[in-house]
């Protein structure tokens, strides 16, 4: 009977991704520490003397680029499931988060030295070399409530199940400041990002606790895609999940904030490839049409941000005031992501020159970050050096990357120290396939997996992602008690 049908998944597709004896992995990982430091290399070497123009550092983006690329293209040459790889993803963000705009040439280096410029590529190099380092030895072990939440599956009903409790508890966060009044929250859904009622700013009181209820629909998009591969596409409980997912993803595309769209559908992604019991070139070349579909809605979401996405359907926003209205729907030459690595230069230009490192600082305030003020008022509120404030610019935030996270608090041997670290955790999530045949662990691996490529913007984003898998931990706790 339907209700009694079961997921499970095929071992060899699974541990195929992760699969390698030691002595292959060792070589492998000394391989890409050589053509990281050739990249870095090259990237130095090919600085122009004038490196401020836009553009000017194309030829060290590329160069640096590849080095990074090499080795991850080799494994997927040999398996194409292989770029899933914990390590190989991490290794190769910096080209999306630090590399991506130099590519472009999407702005000016303004007031960086060659020297500076120099130190932010060997940042890089540095960082990676260490994640394949940290890769190398036997994996950390899960914390046994993960293995625990992942180690027998659902049905597919009770992952349905799952799915609508996560769409409730999420929505939450939007309809307690509304009143539970639908019509209300779906009209901020369409404002720009700090119009809706659920919106905050840094130092919340109570209402953070809402902001931690929104993880819980984080796990919609890929419940959905585990539900399709099992009962269809066509099925009522699918297209019901589609539907949640879609709202929900509306909700979050509301307040601006690009990279957790891009990591919650990314994290669905990834379980997609996975669960292909062979992977066909039809399947590349879905998964290579999602990724270009998300890039754009990305894009489209840091352009109307600011006015409202619903603009895009003739509502009328505030914000959206005169050229607003009729502008054009892509007007951007660029796939903008971040201008990291100008940043990751300012910091190495200030620090230690003008500013001490930070040391322990920076990790206490996001350790900590988890505890609601109200319960702790004197919580720390900044990482102990801002670099916006050191700049004399005011009303804004800088992202400067982990990597300048990790150089302002303790320099190179911070970054080699959280490169390693990094490394360490993509091993482990490596480990869970090996160590468990379920479609949770391929759902717990994929989110550790995002969590990491997201946790290339800053240490805290790290951290928030993986509170997505303290929702499946407790969902999943909560039926099996329940229908034990």
């Amino acid at each position: 009977m339907a209700e009694m049908e079961s997921v499970s998944l095929t071992v060899h597709d699974h541990r195929s991704v992760v699969a390698s004896t030691s002595r292959r992995t060792t070589a492998t990982s000394f391989v890409a520490i050589a053509m990281t430091g050739l990249g870095t290399l090259g990237a130095v070497l090919l600085i122009p003397n004038d490196p401020t123009a836009p553009g000017a550092l194309f030829a060290s983006a590329l160069i640096m680029s590849a080095g990074l690329l090499v080795t991850p293209l080799t494994l997927v040459v040999q398996n194409p499931r292989a770029i899933l790889r914990a390590d190989c993803l991490l290794a190769v963000a910096p080209i999306y988060w630090l590399l991506l705009d130099l590519l472009q040439g999407v702005y000016a280096m303004d007031s960086i030295t060659s020297g500076e410029i120099s130190l932010g590529f060997v940042a890089i190099g540095v960082f990676v070399s260490t994640v394949w380092l940290g890769s190398l030895r036997r994996p950390w072990s899960a914390p046994r409530f993960i293995i625990n939440s992942i180690s027998r599956d659902f049905t597919t009903n009770t992952y349905f199940v799952v799915a609508i409790a996560s769409f409730l508890i999420g929505m939450l966060k939007f309809a307690v400041p509304c009143n539970f009044d639908l019509v209300q929250m779906f009209s901020y859904a369409g404002q720009e990002r700090w119009a809706a009622p659920w919106g905050r700013g840094q130092l919340g009181g109570w209402d953070a606790f809402l902001d931690h209820l929104e993880y819980f629909g984080y796990l919609l998009p890929v419940l959905t895609i585990i539900l399709s591969r099992y009962v269809g596409w066509r099925n009522l409980r699918t297209l019901t999940c589609i539907a949640m997912s879609m709202i929900m993803a509306l909700f979050i595309a509301q307040s601006g904030s690009r990279r957790v769209l891009g990591v919650i559908l990314g994290i669905a992604l990834i379980l997609w490839v996975l669960s292909q019991q062979r992977l066909r070139m039809k399947h590349v070349v879905a998964s290579l049409i999602s990724v270009s579909l998300l890039l754009f809605v990305l894009q489209v979401m840091l352009e109307y941000r600011n006015v409202g996405l619903g603009v895009l359907v003739g509502q009328k926003n505030e914000a959206a005031i005169g050229p607003h209205e009729k502008r054009a729907l892509f007007e951007e030459q660029y796939l903008r992501v971040d201008d990291n690595f100008y940043r990751l230069c300012q910091v190495i230009q200030l620090i230690p020159k003008s500013y001490p490192f930070v040391y322990h600082r920076y990790f206490i305030y996001v350790i900590v970050r988890p505890i609601p003020r109200v319960f702790w008022p004197g919580k720390p509120v900044d990482p102990g050096f801002d670099l916006p404030t050191a700049l004399g610019v005011e009303g804004v935030s800088y992202s400067y990357s982990v990597i300048g996270e990790l150089y302002m608090s303790l320099g190179f041997i911070g970054i080699a120290i959280g490169g390693w670290f990094y490394g360490r955790v993509a091993s482990m999530a490596n480990g869970l396939l090996n160590r468990c045949n379920t479609v949770a662990a391929v759902l717990v691996y994929s989110i550790i997996v995002m969590a990491l490529f997201a946790g290339l913007r800053s240490v805290l984003d790290l951290l928030l992602v993986s509170y997505v898998v303290l929702a499946w931990v407790f969902l999943s706790r909560f039926f099996r008690t329940t229908r034990a």
